[in-house]
């Protein structure tokens, strides 16, 4: 089975980063003869439009499989997984994904490699699609259909989403952009009334203060906030922190870096179900892969949803490329 593939390419993810990543990858792709074709995504929302395009202009041809790589951040990945979404398929087109961008937390989270080369050849020498459960939320408010790879948070963990990506720190510090905007980011959010439905469990929060669904192990660039997310099960995490004193915060982040023993602590709560549901009666800033989905109430129904990625993380050697 040849493959080919059908390439969308954010050059501005992680600062310029993205166009570093696609300067290595492309003269490989060239020296080994594979098929491909590529475009440059170049505003905020035209990767949803370009992996649209692909999905409906592909012809099928027998013993060729068409994949759609992604070269970018976490939220080009998410455009694109979104875009895909659009297009009922009867036989989905795999994606594949080489990180270009700041944070990352997807390919941390599937065990990708960070040198393009290595991560071009987890993509190349794949054999076969592999599922993977992305996740799926339902907001019923705006009848809102959405699919994430990494998280959906509310509160605490967008203001900093907010806030990195709106500094230039973002550019100069990388991953670390999101640990230096806490403080501001706690100076900025109050707590917020939130519901959480888990089954037939209710559980009512008059003042929460972090809300994140994970259905991967890291935040933020690294911080390994829920460490049993995982991609392979149908599983979705969700970590909710009550408004806590600033000496709480410090003292939940040091057992963070402790190895999630921050999950013991009498101020989380954490669940982990298929199907989780939150409903939130204030204005509340939201954010889902490192993007902001608006500040509004939220009536949230999140699930997973398996889809085919053409990727092989058990691949770890630089000379597979060649």
């Amino acid at each position: 089975m040849i493959a080919e593939y059908y390439i969308i390419i954010n050059e501005l993810a992680g600062s310029g980063h993205g166009k570093v990543v696609w300067e290595t990858v492309k003269p490989i792709l060239e020296q080994r003869q594979i098929r491909f074709e590529y475009r440059i995504s170049e505003y905020a929302g035209h990767t949803i439009r370009l992996a649209n395009e692909y999905v409906k202009t592909i012809q099928r041809r027998p013993n060729v499989t068409p994949v759609i790589l992604v070269i970018g951040g976490d939220g080009t990945l998410n455009e694109a997984l979104n875009g895909i979404m659009q297009v009922p398929q009867a036989e989905p087109i795999p994606l594949a994904y080489i990180p270009g961008g700041s944070g990352n937390d997807f390919a941390r989270g599937l065990g990708m490699a960070t040198d393009p080369a290595i991560a071009l050849a987890q993509v190349l020498n794949n054999m076969r699609p592999r599922s993977l459960n992305v996740g799926y939320f339902h907001e019923t408010l705006k009848n809102e259909h959405r699919y994430f790879v990494n998280n959906v948070g509310l509160g605490f963990d967008a203001q900093i989403v907010d806030d990195t990506n709106r500094s230039k720190k973002k550019g100069r510090l990388g991953r670390w952009a999101y640990l230096s905007n806490m403080l501001a980011a706690y100076s900025q959010q109050e707590g917020f009334p939130l519901t959480v439905h888990v089954n037939r469990k209710r559980d009512y929060y008059k003042r929460a203060f972090l809300c994140t669904v994970s259905n991967i192990p890291y935040f933020g660039g690294g911080v390994k906030i829920l460490p049993q997310a995982n991609l392979h099960d149908d599983q979705l995490e969700l970590i909710v922190v009550e408004e806590p004193h600033w000496w709480i915060i410090l003292w939940l982040f040091v057992l963070l870096l402790l190895g999630g023993r921050h999950l013991k602590s009498r101020f989380v709560h954490h669940y982990r179900n298929a199907n989780l549901h939150l409903l939130v009666n204030s204005v509340e800033i939201g954010q889902m892969d490192g993007q902001i989905i608006g500040n509004r109430n939220y009536d949230l129904y999140l699930s997973t949803h398996p889809y085919p990625f053409w990727i092989d993380t058990s691949i770890q050697d630089r000379k597979s490329v060649v």
